[in-house]
């Protein structure tokens, strides 16, 4: 029996068959605790850091976290990109060359994340000069991003073992696994920065030991329960066609969430010349709406997997049913979380930031109020990118982060001299509405979705 008929369903979700929006939720609401635990790690610094250290010490995260976010995405990009191609190997139903894949994604992965933490340590000061780092800052977030870069291999070694088992349809997993590893993170906070007076560098060593025993615990579980997952030597020697359609669904989606944090780089150094308090307020506001942007993003990412399996399966009528029904699934959150920040985003910004300063809370609930409306837009900006990517469009949505980070570059060159942080707070939203537009045209004109349109099915007895 060839290979096609032998993939394997245990610990795994076939995403292939049923009604889709309820496939979806059921794939993506671990999903989201993931993201949501995820978050605490970044909110219990936070919180940590601003209660027991002042703030002064989260203005100094505020300085390097977008440099965080740049290595970090770039880790998660590359291997949501691999994911993809295992995806469309389970939905092929073909076991040998998902094993191949896997396989490769391993070699490739740390390859790249090997010349990023090079590229990282030789760069770390020119960057953060560039970046204005006050003088006052600089040691303590330099001593915080320097361990951050150290600890990447660790970052992939979770992300990679994550990304396989969510390929294959288990969410489930990587959620347990991140539960435990949240609450150790916030164990070791507290024991480093306020038990033993490490500062931020304690705090980047909590995280870097959290993600070491998220990632071991992965591994284990493949070991033990997902044979599906279980590759040979052979499986690591990189087989040219399959490493390059790897490379170039790893770059896709890393340069898409890279190339976006290189513009708010940019917009960063901008923010660190406007004063301390306002360092804080804006890491305060980017925490909470980080947060915030979680169920948007998380849908995003199950539409990848959703449609990069029933892109190997030639289910795309499943496709352009799933996004319609996400979409407006996606709309009814908003609405909510819309609510929300105007009723107690002040409180949350207190919360998070654990400051008196009240403008830093002001700031903070100002840059909430103006960004969340403008969710509705970045919706349909994730969703449509997403998709595209897990049927196989790699440039465009590559194209469409070059364009928002151009448009963040230009905002911190002219809108910040001009208005001040509200030029900050009105970059986002702007530069989201024109790549909505950019990638609605795109995927319209794509050929898989506009074949489901003209062939759309009734899926009500998928």
């Amino acid at each position: 029996m060839s290979d096609k008929a032998n993939v394997k369903k245990g610990h795994s979700m076939d995403l292939t068959k049923g009604e889709p929006l309820k496939v979806i939720i059921l794939f993506a609401l671990p999903l989201f605790l993931s993201n949501l635990f995820q978050q605490f790690y970044n909110l219990t610094d936070t919180a940590i850091i601003g209660h027991a250290l002042g703030d002064s010490a989260l203005s100094a995260i505020g300085c390097v976290s977008t440099l965080f976010s740049i290595y970090t995405t770039l880790i998660f990009g590359l291997t949501n990109g691999f994911s993809v191609i295992i995806s469309n190997c389970f939905g092929s139903r073909d076991e040998s060359k998902l094993k191949k894949a896997a396989g490769n994604s391993i070699f490739l992965g740390v390859a790249c994340t090997l010349a990023i933490v090079i590229f990282g340590i030789l760069t770390l000061d020119p960057v953060m000069h560039m970046q204005n780092v006050p003088d006052s800052l600089y040691e303590e977030a330099r001593s915080y991003i320097f361990v951050i870069i150290l600890a990447l291999p660790l970052t992939l070694a979770y992300n990679i073992c994550s990304s396989f088992l969510r390929a294959i349809g288990n969410s489930i997993a990587p959620l347990v696994v991140l539960i435990c590893s949240a609450f150790m993170n916030v164990a070791l906070d507290l024991l480093f920065v306020i038990g033993l007076g490490t500062g931020l560098k304690g705090a980047a060593i909590a995280t870097a030991v959290s993600q070491l025993v998220a990632s071991i615990a992965c591994f284990i579980y493949i070991k033990k329960a997902v044979p599906l997952l279980h590759i040979s030597i052979k499986d690591l020697v990189p087989e040219g066609r399959l490493i390059g359609n790897l490379f170039a669904s790893g770059l896709s989606f890393a340069m898409m969430f890279t190339i976006v944090n290189i513009g708010t780089l940019f917009l960063q150094g901008s923010i660190n010349n406007l004063g301390e308090s306002t360092i804080a307020a804006h890491q305060t506001a980017r925490k909470i709406d980080s947060f915030c942007m979680m169920p948007i993003s998380t849908i995003a990412t199950a539409m990848a997997t959703f449609s990069g399996q029933n892109h190997g399966a030639g289910r795309h009528d499943r496709i352009f049913a799933g996004i319609k029904k996400v979409f407006l699934a996606s709309c009814v959150i908003i609405v909510i979380l819309i609510a929300m920040i105007f009723l107690v985003g002040d409180k949350l910004s207190f919360l998070i930031s654990g400051s008196k300063n009240e403008e830093i809370i002001d700031l903070s609930h100002k840059y909430l109020k103006w960004n969340l409306p403008f969710f509705f837009v970045l919706s349909v900006l994730c969703l449509a990118r997403t998709t595209l990517q897990g049927v196989g469009s790699k440039i465009a949505p590559l194209i469409c982060s070059f364009l928002e980070m151009i448009m963040k570059v230009i905002m911190a060159e002219f809108l910040v001299d001009i208005y001040g942080y509200n030029g900050i707070i009105i970059c986002e939203p702007l530069t989201w509405i024109v790549c909505a537009i950019f990638i609605s045209i795109v995927f319209a004109t794509n050929r898989y979705m506009k074949n489901a349109f003209k062939n759309r099915k009734d899926l009500k007895s998928a």
